[in-house]
């Protein structure tokens, strides 16, 4: 079967603390006659993460952030394979509203919450999300599509002061602003950038519909990282012990440094490892969710190319 045959999913397993503890959020779909998660079909063109967010958004009312990942369904649907993608859902806000997709919801401790659930992939769904621990994203962007450097450059002098000055492309201020969204669902708080204008160009819409500064890092930027790769890192490790949520953007001759700084003090296990991959294409995202209580642990890392 072909890739583009395959339906994509995306929602949120959303948790709440209830009189008694841990309360988990199902849905009934009075069409299928079912107990499940809130979750729907990713539109064409929208980043999966900001997918999660809306679905949870549009059939319950409640406004969430995400959490950790938690793990990927993959069945059949009418003769099609689907994978449906969940989060941890942080509930922000929002009042239930019965509507065309979900006629009733219930919030239920996990046992309760086990039992009523109508399919057996969901209750695996639960029971990773009851052993999650909360955490704060630190993600990693390459900057989108930038005109390319021979062109930029062509007959013009001081290279290091022009290619720092490089755009976007038509297409990656198109993929800056499908950004915006999947930067929200995490609840990025604080913007950190190369003082380049690509980097800068990529992350400036998130930092508008959020009313957002941008700190700029010029030690992360190509020409300073070349000059001082020891700076870069120092930084990065700087960086990665701040309490708030985060996106660093960057190049590509710089992720191998970022990534080598996280790795030395971030406790991983090995399989989590082998994500710290340099190899992004341009407007990916690597996302690293650490333990609130011990921010050098990280729970669990998930990429998303583009």
């Amino acid at each position: 079967m072909a890739a583009t045959d395959k339906i994509i999913a995306a929602g949120a397993v959303v948790t709440r603390v209830g009189p008694k503890g841990q309360e988990y959020l199902l849905v009934h779909r009075d069409y299928r006659e079912d107990w499940t998660f809130p979750k729907g079909k990713v539109d064409p063109g929208e980043h999966v993460l900001t997918a999660a967010v809306r679905e949870v958004r549009e059939e319950t009312g409640f406004a969430i952030e995400l959490g950790s990942p938690l793990p990927t369904q993959t069945y059949k649907v009418e003769g099609k394979l689907k994978d449906s993608h969940y989060w941890i859902g942080k509930l922000l806000s929002g009042e239930f509203v019965p509507n065309d997709e979900v006629d009733e919801i219930a919030w239920l401790p996990f046992e309760k919450a086990k039992s009523k659930l109508t399919y057996e992939h969901d209750v695996e769904v639960l029971t990773a999300a009851a052993s999650a621990v909360p955490t704060v994203a630190f993600a990693i962007l390459r900057h989108t599509q930038s005109v390319k450097r021979v062109e930029w450059l062509l007959g013009a002098d001081g290279l290091a002061e022009i290619d720092a000055s490089r755009p976007l492309t038509a297409v990656g201020r198109m993929q800056a602003n499908s950004l915006v969204g999947a930067l929200a669902a995490f609840g990025i708080a604080e913007i950190h950038s190369s003082d380049s204008r690509r980097c800068r160009d990529t992350v400036g819409p998130y930092a508008t519909a959020r009313s957002l500064s941008v700190t700029l890092e010029n030690s992360v930027s190509e020409e300073r990282h070349k000059d001082n790769p020891e700076n870069a890192m120092a930084r990065v490790m700087e960086l990665a012990g701040i309490e708030k949520p985060l996106v660093l953007c960057t190049h590509r001759p710089v992720l191998p440094t970022v990534m080598d700084a996280l790795s030395s003090i971030f406790d991983v296990d090995v399989e989590a490892k082998k994500t710290f991959d340099p190899a992004l294409t341009p407007g990916s995202l690597v996302i690293y969710h650490r333990e609130v209580n011990n921010l050098t642990r990280i729970v669990a890392v998930e990429r998303h190319l583009h």
